[in-house]
């Protein structure tokens, strides 16, 4: 049986008491850079300290068990239950993992010139991606980082993520700017658009590496995180069933099907506000 290190990060004290008990605390009290939220303490911990390469590691938010509705008991459970996996998801968030084609999608829709600067980022890197064909199914649709790894696979996440830093923190640097540049954040207080690059860039690993032996948590199991959505619930899952059927077959009517079922999904459930309107989004 493999083990698992599951930290979850606190940065104060009221934070600090959300930690389960199940899970080692990882201290952010400091929280020297939280335009970078969770990528700090996760950076500082894979720079600071020797993985063991036989065993697992993950790395949650103080409100992983309000979003995903488990305690670390069912994570290890779960874990063990499916043992060999180089990858364990435990993403919420149903609607934006099944009504979008892939995780930058839907960040493009709620942070507009999200696509657009991840691409630049893949190029300057001699990564080719084609977001308008890249279908991410459940089994590669992480958000929120909510996911238990090897260390094979934390290396080749942390290769990416630390050449986006290493862009960010560029002052000289156009892309750089961008990367680091404010961008809206559902009504709330805006947030740095390399937060959201840096939380997709798992799901990308996963699609890009077909060799990643990846299991997720039934996505049945986890909370609604918008109630709107329930009535749509049968579709959606159709929505990921054309998403399987297009990866295995490349035919195009599953795409076509795919999009005509969630735009319609979408339009029911979350239609386009009138300020989302003005700006250009990926569908």
């Amino acid at each position: 049986m493999t083990k698992a290190n599951i930290y979850q990060i606190h940065y104060d004290e009221q934070t600090r008491r959300l930690v389960d008990p199940g899970f080692l605390p990882l201290d952010n009290n400091d929280n020297a850079r939280p335009d970078w939220r969770e990528y700090w303490p996760m950076r500082n911990f894979l720079l600071n300290n020797v993985i063991n390469g036989d065993e697992l590691y993950g790395f949650f938010s103080p409100v992983f068990r309000h979003k995903t509705n488990l305690s670390a008991g069912q994570v290890y459970a779960f874990i063990d239950a499916h043992p060999g996996h180089d990858v364990y998801s435990l993403s919420p968030l149903r609607q934006d993992s099944l009504c979008y084609l892939n995780v930058f999608e839907h960040g493009n829709r709620y942070h507009p010139g999200l696509i657009d600067i991840t691409n630049e980022f893949l190029a300057a890197l001699d990564i080719q991606v084609d977001f308008t064909r890249l279908v991410m199914d459940l089994r590669s649709t992480i958000f929120c980082n909510y996911f238990v790894a090897k260390p094979t696979f934390w290396a080749q996440w942390f290769a990416l993520t630390e050449q986006l830093f290493a862009l960010a923190e560029d002052r000289n640097s156009s892309l750089g700017r961008k990367i680091d540049a404010f961008t809206d954040y559902r009504q709330k207080s805006p947030l740095n658009m390399k937060v959201f690059i840096v939380e997709r860039l798992a799901s990308l690993v996963l699609a890009l590496d077909t060799s990643i032996k990846t299991v997720a948590y039934d996505i049945e199991l986890m909370p609604w995180s918008n109630p709107a959505y329930i009535p749509c619930w049968n579709d959606m899952m159709t929505c990921n069933a054309l998403k399987l059927a297009f990866i295995e077959t490349r035919h195009q009517r599953y795409f076509v099907n795919f999009f005509a079922l969630r735009n319609r999904i979408l339009q029911q459930c979350e239609p386009l506000r009138d300020d989302e309107r003005t700006k250009q989004h990926f569908f």
